[in-house]
């Protein structure tokens, strides 16, 4: 989008935020090649090269099992290929995946396609246009015997990519792809993606030299090391393959992607049904057929309407539990948990959130999301409620969100074989189960409560809104900890050389000047020449190190727009935090913190200044809530798929 991505209003603060490299507490790593260096320390690590290898060695057994599982997941060299098959829009699996490495190596694409297994509109095109080149007719867009012989060989005739040996101290850009991978494969704490051959960095090495090599421990990231760790690893630089779309993702349980709003504490998913709650809707249907599960007796009818035997059932569970609940005869967040205890799935629900996110460096935004679900013998209904106030919606509106996201199914593949689309909608709608949205004139930075009627982005604006009243989070000027946890992949290396002449604490310095002058314009001269990356993620870290200083009060500007005074303070060290702190909200603040933090080209993210490199902007990772509940109410084991 031609213009930046909203804020969302400012609230009172509902949850802590996230400091600048990882705020969360870090556990111990889930892969046990490297849970020896949580425990142990760099320290104690550094220690094998000087043959102190003794509490290391005790875990070999451990570790030798834990990392073969992991290089188990990526095929390695060898491996005798099958005969392929004849590959269109629609096909998926492993042999897209390998056409799609295949496509970007020859350069059959303009950018590299993200090997999703998924065989969409660009690696369609892809196709077509390697078609073209190679003299194959017709230029079809289908992937059949004759084009995969003629890629097959245009693929085994390119010269293999070259890596660079890396040592110790090395400022490269393969540096940044080796933190990506280790941290991948848990690396504890996890390591600034900085393209810098660190102390940090150089612990995790040591480790995986010793079991995932067996040899001594040198430090050298050479030929050997890079093949072990691509096999281990996929996703980003592949020695074996070449630079690829294909992030590098999360191993560990703690780098599952969770695209959700972080829960407020003591909150619950349901809203407060009877007495002084709702009454009518959705989220009685399901506590009705929730207490039918659960054995109500004489069984309810499901009807949305919240009665006196809906009131008689709902007081008969609450003291049945042991220990008793006091029998109000309302659902609150206690009797709610001892239902969904009791029958945890519905084909029926409402789902309210109370949560909060940090975005570009604002730690203080609190939101609430409501949204209903169907679930049918063929698909799955999600339905957002939105209260319109101001001017009319225009109608393209309800338009854009089945076009952004109506793009998953969830698959189930035993004991039969079943396929639900997960189909979304916004309609108009009042009371308790409504989000209320203001329809303003004009255009301007739209933000989950307040969107513009003449807004030219619409078809990615009114998407990635309603992303949020379904409770996702943003995807953009994301400190790194937060882009792990949100995507599940890795910081991209993007950029790992700075403007010339300039070092990350020159420009760390500058930036600090310019909030203490207060001043917008020259802290987007300081990152002048620099984007998203590695060599900004240096700025990060030198900055961290600089003393804090005061800065002064900040008088309020009338507008439009118009500019609240801001308080005096000081810096905290949390470079995108002080810039949100001490900076007025204009272009120049925002594109000053852009390049400083992360961002995806998803829908939830900025894909007007990140590109989206898959064939479409929703990812499995965003409906994997919906997919749960399905689970739930259905049984099995189900995943997310592109139609």
């Amino acid at each position: 989008m031609a213009e930046p991505r909203a804020r969302k209003p400012r609230k009172p603060k509902k949850t802590a935020g996230h400091d600048e490299q990882e705020a969360h507490e870090q556990p111990r790593p889930a892969h046990p090649v490297l849970g020896i260096q949580h425990d142990a320390g760099n320290r104690a690590v550094a220690g094998l090269v000087a043959g102190q290898a003794a509490p290391v060695q005790r875990a070999a057994g451990h570790l030798r099992g834990g990392l073969a599982a992991v290089q188990r997941q990526v095929p390695g060299a060898g491996a005798v290929a099958a005969p392929h098959r004849v590959l269109q829009v629609g096909s998926h699996g492993e042999e897209v995946k390998q056409a799609q490495r295949k496509l970007s190596r020859v350069r059959a694409s303009a950018v590299p396609l993200v090997e999703d297994g998924q065989y969409g509109g660009l690696t369609q095109a892809a196709v077509r246009t390697f078609q073209t080149t190679s003299g194959i007719a017709p230029a079809n867009g289908v992937l059949g015997l004759d084009t995969w012989t003629r890629l097959d060989a245009a693929f085994a005739a390119l010269p293999p990519p070259v890596r660079a040996v890396l040592t110790p101290g090395m400022d490269h850009p393969d540096v940044a792809f080796l933190q990506q991978k280790l941290n991948a494969i848990g690396a504890s704490p996890r390591l600034a993606v900085n393209g810098v051959y660190d102390a940090a960095t150089g612990g995790p090495v040591l480790i995986l030299e010793l079991f995932m090599l067996h040899r001594a421990p040198t430090g050298i990231i050479d030929a050997a090391f890079w093949t072990a760790l691509d096999r281990a690893v996929s996703g980003g630089f592949n020695a074996l393959e070449g630079q690829s779309a294909t992030s590098v993702e999360q191993h560990t349980p703690s780098g599952t992607a969770d695209s959700r709003g972080v829960q407020n504490p003591g909150t619950s998913l349901h809203p407060v049904v009877g007495a002084g709650g709702i009454l009518k809707g959705t989220s009685v249907k399901e506590l009705q057929q929730k207490l039918n599960t659960a054995g109500a007796s004489p069984k309810l009818n499901v009807d949305g309407a919240f009665g006196p035997k809906t009131t008689t059932a709902l007081q008969t569970f609450q003291t049945s539990r042991v220990p008793p609940l006091p029998g109000t005869g309302v659902a609150d967040a206690a009797t709610w948990l001892a239902l969904d205890t009791a029958s945890p799935g519905s084909t029926v629900g409402f789902i309210e959130r109370q949560w909060g996110e940090e975005v570009g460096g604002n730690a203080n935004i609190g939101m609430t999301s409501r949204y209903g679900y169907q679930i049918s013998d063929s698909k799955m209904q999600v339905t957002v409620k939105v209260n319109f106030t101001g001017l009319a919606p225009p109608g393209s509106w309800f338009g854009h969100v089945p076009a952004v996201w109506n793009k998953y199914a969830a698959i189930r593949d035993v004991p039969t074989r079943k396929v639900m689309p997960i189909d979304f909608e916004m309609v108009r709608g009042t009371g308790a189960e409504a989000m209320d949205v203001v329809v303003a004139p004009g255009t301007g930075r739209a933000n989950a409560g307040r969107w513009f009627v003449a807004d030219p982005n619409a078809a990615s604006t009114i998407p990635h809104e309603y992303g949020h009243l379904v409770g996702l989070q943003d995807e953009y000027q994301q400190h790194p900890g937060d882009y792990v946890r949100v995507t599940g992949h890795e910081p991209p290396a993007g950029q790992t050389t700075g403007p010339a002449g300039q070092t990350p604490a020159q420009v760390a310095t500058a930036l600090q000047t310019a909030m203490v002058a207060r001043n917008d314009v020259n802290a987007r001269a300081a990152v002048a020449g620099m984007a998203m990356g590695a060599w900004s993620q240096r700025v990060v870290q030198a900055y961290a190190a600089l003393p804090n200083v005061a800065f002064p009060a900040l008088p309020a500007l009338a507008g439009p727009p118009a500019h609240p005074a801001r308080a005096a303070g000081t810096t905290t060290g949390n470079l995108v935090r002080d810039l949100e702190t001490t900076l007025r909200d204009t272009l120049d603040k925002y594109e000053t913190i852009q390049v400083l933090t992360y961002s995806s080209g998803s829908v939830m993210g900025d894909p007007g200044r990140v590109t989206d490199v898959h064939d479409h902007g929703a990812q499995p990772r965003h409906v994997a809530e919906f997919v749960s509940i399905i689970g739930r109410a259905l049984g099995g084991t189900w995943r997310a798929e592109a139609r």
